[in-house]
């Protein structure tokens, strides 16, 4: 993965800042490889210095959506929602300069599902376009 001060990390960073400025109710965003390595992880300060957890869970949980959704015979999983009591857990696969990832996104219940799914939809749009 590029370094801290590649055009493919500070493009990351730019995207995923961008995301958060705009919507106060997002208090995570987190890239992560489909193995568990963090990538990137912007959060509020509550939820700081957990990187390495958030991409733990974050690629098990995608897997394990995957492995469920291929058991049931529907396909692959594109996105796993978790409907917490205080908002909304979004797990997406993405691609990064050409490399399978998993983009987590934390809402509070004040964005609307709906407006948080579309807004981590348009963010895995730009960060799959970005390139080394």
């Amino acid at each position: 993965m590029p370094n801290e001060k590649s055009p493919a990390k500070l493009a990351l960073l730019s995207h995923i800042k961008t995301l958060c400025d705009a919507n106060r109710e997002i208090i995570l965003v987190s890239l992560c490889t489909t193995d568990g390595f963090p990538i990137s992880c912007f959060s509020v300060s509550e939820l700081s210095n957990q990187a390495d957890k958030f991409a733990a869970m974050s690629s098990t949980l995608s897997s394990l959506s995957d492995s469920s959704a291929k058991q049931m015979k529907q396909g692959q999983c594109n996105i796993a929602i978790v409907e917490a009591t205080s908002g909304n857990i979004l797990f997406v696969k993405t691609d990064y300069i050409g490399k399978p990832c998993v983009l987590t996104v934390v809402a509070h219940n004040k964005m609307a599902l709906a407006e948080a799914r579309y807004k981590t939809k348009k963010l895995i749009g730009e960060i799959s376009a970005i390139r080394e």
